[in-house]
């Protein structure tokens, strides 16, 4: 009895991700070091985005293209740039020289967490120094908006050039990626973020 009774738990859970889950494959560089072109992402079209997802969406500019970035602040939040580093709240995200790739600097960001837990990690990269236009002044996100960073600091277009996204312009969070391995990541990864600790 139990056994079919996991059986039938086995169908439905497999079928439930058949009908909402979708794979994509990655086209283009603006996730790169943590999402790489060829990826595999897997993504779930329900959910409150938290820091450190990563989210699906329309361009702003070029509505028949699909783009991946990632949720650097969220409502109630607060984000500012200084000293070459980012500042959500009061809390900068830690950072943490990696190495070269090319021609380009690779850090691991991660978000602060509160204790026990650890903040979740990712891989951003880039050529100029500081990365490129941010504002000089605070920007607080509205209600039911987020604010987006391309993971490639220095050529892709996010939330330093449209500003804040309405969380309903998003069409999913990306939940496992799976691609190459390389120095800084491993071939398969459950993607999430960490609830922001408010300040």
């Amino acid at each position: 009895m139990r056994k079919t009774i996991l059986a039938i738990v086995f169908v439905l859970v497999t079928a439930a991700c058949a009908v909402f889950v979708t794979a994509n494959r990655v086209v283009g560089t603006d996730m790169a070091p943590s999402i790489l072109e060829d990826d595999h992402v897997w993504m779930i079209p329900w959910g409150d985005p938290i820091p450190g997802d990563v989210v699906s969406l329309s361009d702003p500019l070029d509505p028949e293209k699909t783009i991946l970035r990632r949720v650097i602040a969220i409502a109630g939040q607060s984000i500012t740039y200084d000293e070459d580093t980012i500042r959500v709240g009061n809390r900068r995200l830690r950072k943490q020289a990696m190495g070269d790739d090319g021609d380009h600097m690779v850090s691991q960001e991660t978000l602060w967490a509160k204790k026990p837990n650890k903040g979740h990690s990712w891989l951003t990269r880039q050529i100029a120094h500081p990365a490129t236009h941010w504002a000089a002044e605070e920007i607080t996100i509205p209600e039911n908006h987020v604010y987006l960073l391309a993971d490639d600091r220095d050529t892709p277009l996010d939330s330093r050039w449209w500003g804040t996204v309405p969380v309903s312009a998003l069409q999913g969070i990306v939940r496992i990626r799976w691609g190459t391995e390389h120095t800084w990541r491993p071939k398969i990864e459950w993607t999430v973020g960490t609830q922001p600790i408010r300040d």
